[in-house]
């Protein structure tokens, strides 16, 4: 089945079943939860919806991006502006920025064939957008295009600048049929470990002191499974691969979408794990698996940040699509019940 055709499957399946299953003990609104945990903060979610496409939620407001990009997928602030990227399903990436009441927006297209932004750092009031076009994995500065590994399958997904002003780019590139972790400074690419005869995808990088700190997973064959994906992350090179469950329970796969690490380099890992039944929104400190909401409700991370000691996620209810949702120490809070989309990032700032 493929990627247009299982979308248009998979929000028929949603929409029947959030139609039947609405529950307002979880419907609390996010107009709510910042009065009661960050008043003197403000969260900012980078998303879509199936009606408005490429939107942002600043706290419960929704802002739809101009233009006619799909998805917005990665978002940073700087300087009382935000900038967030995105793309344009068979189209081009999208670079937009806007003022934080959600005025004043731009937008600038990416450079290259069928490319995709993923995230965005802005750096010495220089832009980067990690991500990809037709021919392979790059990144852009200030919306101008820099190949990374190209003419193979490859994907740069994370980026960021350490103190020496080095581009930093995790992703992986497709050699004999594997996917290979990869991390590339200034363009010059180093493999990360692997499984053996198993597959990988470095994802989010996080700085840390003189620590480059990676998040992504891998895969490791199983001889009943085919395959089994489990969340890792990279410290100066060196892998923690994390656990999704016991098998014998029915858990079988994971993905991760976030990664976070906080002032004591506590390393959090935002996704779902799955079973036999569903995907339900997951999260990962130094390899401790939890589940949020005791996997009650199905659904996925796809952001995450610890602020206060409060763990924040942000992702959806029911996985691809779902209902845009944010939750604060397990405690879900619904954008709009009626709503059906995906949520891509994340950032929590300070007001």
């Amino acid at each position: 089945m493929n990627f247009k055709l299982k979308k248009i499957f998979l929000l028929n399946l949603w929409t029947l079943l959030i139609c039947c299953t609405k529950d307002d003990t979880v419907n609390r609104g996010a107009n709510l939860f910042l009065g009661d945990n960050f008043p003197n903060k403000t969260i900012i979610v980078a998303g879509s919806t199936l009606n408005d496409g490429a939107v942002i939620w600043i706290n419960n407001k929704k802002i739809k991006l101009i233009g006619d990009a799909l998805e917005a997928t990665g978002i940073f602030y700087n300087n009382e502006i935000i900038y967030v990227t995105g793309w344009k399903y068979g189209g081009n990436g999208s670079l937009w920025t806007l003022n934080l009441d959600g005025t004043g927006q731009t937008h600038t297209e990416l450079e290259g064939k069928f490319s995709e932004g993923q995230r965005i750092v802005v750096h010495n009031e220089d832009t980067y957008v990690g991500g990809y076009f037709d021919q392979g994995s790059c990144y852009w500065k200030n919306g101008n295009k820099v190949n990374l590994t190209t003419n193979a399958d490859s994907m740069s997904w994370g980026i960021g600048l350490d103190s020496n002003n080095n581009i930093l780019n995790v992703g992986y590139y497709m050699k004999s049929h594997s996917l290979i972790p990869s991390f590339w400074t200034n363009n010059r690419r180093v493999n990360l470990s692997r499984p053996k005869h198993g597959d990988g995808e470095a994802k989010y990088i996080e700085l840390s002191g003189n620590k480059k700190i990676i998040g992504g997973t891998v895969m490791s064959p199983h001889n009943f499974l085919g395959y089994i994906t489990k969340p890792a992350y990279w410290v100066n090179g060196s892998r923690s691969t994390c656990p999704i469950g016991s098998l014998e329970d029915g858990w079988q796969n994971c993905d991760v979408f976030d990664l976070f690490v906080d002032n004591e380099e506590n390393v959090f890992l935002g996704g779902f794990s799955q079973d036999m039944d569903s995907e339900y929104p997951t999260y990962w400190k130094n390899c401790e698996k939890f589940v949020i909401q005791n996997g009650e409700v199905p659904g996925v991370i796809r952001g995450i940040e610890v602020i206060d000691g409060k763990l924040v996620a942000a992702g959806t209810q029911s996985y691809f699509p779902g209902v845009p949702c944010v939750w604060i120490e397990g405690t879900q809070y619904i954008y709009d019940k009626d709503t059906i989309g995906e949520v891509w990032d994340m950032i929590v700032i300070d007001n």
